[in-house]
């Protein structure tokens, strides 16, 4: 098992899961952005409250989108009380259901119209570990899971795309359950919502899948960015924030029966990681000019405490990696460029 192979990285992100709290902290130096725009979804709680707050104090202009709006403008009070009250001009709440490709396509617009600035970072951070009971499928038939975790930002970030700014960074919050993600499950389950054809799976494995599809389409935005923009320098990537301290598992309905990834998860608290060492890596990603992450070729990668890993993706097929993302297009409707 050498380091740098998938089954060596398999092994040291989910070794990060369950002693996080043993290894050294991380720490992400400061970074000036003023001037700079963010948008950060799923900002009113957990990794995504962190990074808004981290970027806020760095002197950014954040949007917080947010489903919950009031939750959303208590995020909003709290970030401007501790960044300062200069901050209270730079930090917004606009609503976004990631769940709801309506609500993708409003929010869109209302942000393009909200702000005169290209978009210098945006944080895919929002998501779900499981779907509340009944509610399985949206109203658009897609999986809720599915449309929640990845399809909403895919067809956000093909809406948003043209007005990224030059060097702009997009970075996805995703987990290192991907490595148990079935990228091909998309293939034989359409839209990702397996009671609508009368199959059972636990909410662990459509978790993991969406966030294996984040770490594919990490891998082929950054593609498209090379060959479609080559003279912005966009750049790509996702990262885990290990087990956290977050709410993401206190709405699961998982028992030790029925889901015990999750179950276990859910009940392990105590060796959970603090917040802003959960999104220490992604405040570096998006902030960073670190050559490693933001050079010609090094684009597209998935990190875990600021590690480049190895994943399936990797070894993913041509033929396969252009199917996913024909199949994402048809479910979300986006429409690229």
């Amino acid at each position: 098992m050498a380091p740098g192979s998938l089954l060596w990285d398999t092994a040291a992100s989910s070794f990060g899961i369950f002693a996080g709290r043993l290894l050294t902290e991380i720490h992400v130096p400061p970074t000036d952005l003023t001037g700079k725009t963010a948008v950060v979804t799923g900002a009113n709680s957990g990794i995504g409250y962190s990074l808004a707050l981290s970027l806020a104090k760095r002197n950014a202009t954040v949007y917080l989108a947010c489903r919950n709006t009031t939750k959303g403008e208590a995020a909003v009070k709290e970030i401007v009380k501790q960044a300062s009250e200069s901050s209270l001009q730079r930090v917004h709440l606009l609503e976004l259901d990631t769940s709801s490709l309506k609500s993708v396509r409003d929010f869109a617009q209302t942000l393009l119209s909200s702000t005169q600035t290209g978009i210098d970072i945006l944080v895919h951070n929002a998501g779900i570990s499981g779907a509340p009971q009944g509610q399985e499928i949206t109203g658009e038939g897609l999986g809720t899971i599915y449309a929640t975790n990845f399809l909403g930002s895919f067809l956000l970030t093909s809406l948003l795309e043209k007005h990224l700014s030059n060097n702009a960074r997009v970075i996805f919050t995703t987990s290192t359950g991907q490595y148990a993600g079935n990228l091909k499950r998309l293939f034989e389950m359409p839209r990702m919502a397996p009671q609508a054809t009368g199959r059972k799976l636990p909410d662990s494995a459509l978790y993991s899948d969406t966030k294996a599809f984040q770490v594919a389409f990490a891998r082929l935005l950054q593609e498209r960015f090379d060959s479609t923009y080559p003279e912005k320098h966009l750049v790509s990537h996702s990262f885990s924030p290990g087990y956290t301290q977050t709410a993401i598992f206190d709405k699961t309905t998982s028992t030790a029966s029925t889901d015990p990834a999750f179950w276990a998860l859910k009940a392990a608290t105590a060796i959970a990681l603090p917040l802003e060492q959960g999104a220490a890596t992604g405040l570096w990603l998006a902030t960073t000019d670190d050559e490693k992450v933001v050079s010609e070729g090094k684009g597209g990668a998935f990190w875990d405490r600021c590690v480049r890993r190895t994943t399936a993706v990797d070894s993913m097929s041509r033929p396969d990696l252009d199917r996913l993302w024909r199949v994402w297009e048809e479910d979300s409707g986006a429409k690229w460029s």
